[in-house]
Order: structure tokens, then sequence, then C-alpha cells
């Protein structure tokens, strides 16, 4: 069975309607906290889970159209205009207007609460470690039992762009927001299982997949948690995403 992506697009603006349920849900229990007197982070995030379910496809599938028009039908590697689109839409959606959103709410902002400042190294080199082994086995044992060619040609420009872009910086960005933002900033201040499965079910409703890779795509983004709440940084899941993108990239041109 087949998972898509559940969007729409109304004008020049486009909706993760998934993303903005659960914003709506978040936004709720925040609600209900407040109402029995408890101080709680869950209002920022609804808002964070709300700017992204709106910005994303607005910017992915209209504003972004302009100076870099996709193809239709894609053409991963081939076509530049995707590369740029989704590198310059993933560091909009998921750094520069969370980063603003959190300055204009007058939230505390540091590189430690965004896990970008390593506390210990050692620590972070063993799960980081630990982890990659972790998601990489997931990984070729999902591509054995059901994977899938996604990649038909490729430019010897197209393929560098992407690596560069795409496999790394809009990795990076994403474990920035994922990890980074909707779980490692509000440890601490919310239950670390619920902050886990609203960021786990965020990035799944970003992804079209088969229920099979949904599966694996989940229990690879709970290690990616697990070792994000052991270093306290995001480097760990960031590396663990950038190798099995490097892989899977390595698999489809070969």
């Amino acid at each position: 069975m087949f998972i898509p992506v559940w969007h729409e697009y109304f004008g020049p603006v486009g909706l993760n309607l998934g993303v903005i349920v659960l914003g709506f849900l978040v936004l709720i229990l925040a609600i209900v906290k407040k109402h029995v007197k408890k101080e709680t982070k869950l209002f920022e995030v609804s808002f964070l889970l709300f700017l992204v379910g709106f910005l994303y496809f607005t910017l992915h599938g209209k504003v972004l159209q302009l100076p870099f028009p996709i193809s239709i039908p894609e053409k991963p590697l081939v076509d530049n205009n995707l590369t740029f689109n989704y590198t310059l839409t993933s560091l909009l959606t998921f750094i520069v207007f969370p980063v603003l959103l959190l300055f204009l709410l007058k939230s505390n902002v540091s590189l430690k609460s965004f896990g970008l400042k390593i506390v210990d190294s050692r620590r972070t080199v063993l799960y980081t470690s630990l982890g990659s082994i972790f998601v990489v086995s997931l990984f070729l044992i999902s591509q054995t039992l059901f994977g899938f060619t996604w990649i038909p040609e490729y430019a010897f420009d197209g393929l560098v762009l992407w690596i560069l872009f795409v496999s790394i910086v809009s990795v990076f960005v994403q474990a920035f927001f994922f990890m980074g933002i909707l779980f490692n900033r509000y440890l601490g201040h919310e239950n670390g299982f619920l902050l886990a499965l609203i960021s786990i079910l965020t990035f799944q409703m970003f992804i079209s997949s088969s229920s099979y890779w949904a599966i694996s795509n989940i229990i690879g983004s709970i290690a990616k948690v697990i070792v994000t709440w052991k270093t306290r940084n995001i480097y760990g899941a960031a590396s663990m995403s950038m190798i099995t993108n490097l892989i899977d990239i390595f698999l489809q041109v070969t």
C-alpha cells in the first residue's frame, strides 16, 4: 500500500494537511495543559507545525517555481532546478522561518538548545557510530526486501549538486528542525516520548512511501531520536541520515 503526502493547493498556497491537523491536536493539548495551570511549551510546538505545514508546499510548489521551475515528471539528478528548489525550500521551511518565529516569540534561542553544541564528544562518537550501524543495516535490509529504482538516469553535474545540496545540506537542515527544534529544544520542558512522537509523525508526513518503507523510516527515526537524546546534539542523527542517503544514491547509480 502506498502512503501519499496529504497536501492540497489553494490558489498560491500549498498546505501539508497532515501536519496542520497534527498542529491542531498539539494546540488542543497545550490548551488543556494550560487550563490545569501547568507551564507548557506546546503552544510554540503547535505554531512551528502550522508554520512548516504552510511553508513547505507553498514554497516548493508555488513561490520557488518562478525562479526554479521543476519539470514534470520530476527528474532527480538531471533537473538541477529540482535540486535548487528543494534545497532552498528546506532552508527556508526548516531553519530560517522557524528560528525567526522563535525570535518573534521571544523564546530562548541558543546553540545548545538546538543541539548544535557538542557537550560530550566521546559520547557523541559512540552513539553516532552505533546508530549509523543500525540505520545502515536497516536500510540495506529494507532495500533488499522492497527496494525500488527512483533514478532512471543521471547527469554528472546533477549527481554532484544533488549530493552536496540534498544528501548533505538538506538532510542536515531537516535534522536541525525535526531533531533539534521539535525534540531536543523542548527536552526538560515537555515529556520526551510526546516530543519524539510529534517529531517522528511530522517527519513521516513529508514522505510519500509504501507502508513497508514507512515502517522502516519510523524505526530509523526512533533510532535518531535515541541518539539525539543520548548525545543532546543533532550531529548523530544528521550523520545517520546523510550516510543512508549517500548509500541510496550509490546503489541507484551503480
